[in-house]
């Protein structure tokens, strides 16, 4: 798929991000390459990424952000997941960092979806969620906020609050 400049897309763990450029640089003295230049959005303190056009693996990263019909259908079918809790800490960590780099949209939603459960339950029991799987939803909730507040044309922050309204008016 072919980008232009002020497009914003979803690169790997970088997550939305707007193209910035598109330039003919040459790193460590190598000949000039052409390369999608993104800027990390929502982000205070972001780096710039540079994607070489000629790496397909690369490129093949960078994706469209959802559309704003899209952003709605995966919202309303929260929860419909069925993902089972892995108790093996270490297997739990392999598999939520596998999801968060590579799993679909849907699969990252049911990824938060299920943490959130986990950690609801936990709480009733006067218990608290690890630190390791409170940084893996945090990170999942940045990622899909960023990508629905693009697609729906609002801030991050306003987004948990939209969540919340069209699930309890469903």
């Amino acid at each position: 798929m072919s980008y232009t400049v002020g497009d914003a897309v979803v690169y790997g763990g970088s997550g939305v991000c707007e193209i910035d450029d598109i330039r003919d640089i040459s790193f460590y003295h190598e000949r000039p390459k052409k390369y999608y230049v993104l800027k990390p959005m929502f982000v205070k303190q972001s780096s710039t990424v540079y994607v070489p056009f000629d790496n397909e693996k690369l490129t093949a990263k960078i994706q469209p952000v959802i559309s704003k019909d899209e952003a709605i259908r995966l919202i309303d079918g929260m929860g419909e997941g069925d993902s089972v809790w892995i108790d093996d800490r270490n297997q739990r960590k392999d598999h939520f960092n596998d999801l968060l780099s590579n799993g679909t949209r849907k699969q990252i939603i049911d990824l938060i979806s299920m943490i959130t459960r986990h950690r609801d339950s936990l709480a009733e029991e006067g218990k608290v969620l690890n630190m390791q799987d409170e940084k893996i939803l945090a990170e999942a909730e940045r990622r899909m906020n960023a990508e629905f507040a693009v697609a729906l044309d609002m801030r991050p922050d306003e987004v948990v609050n939209y969540i919340t309204e069209r699930v309890s008016a469903c």
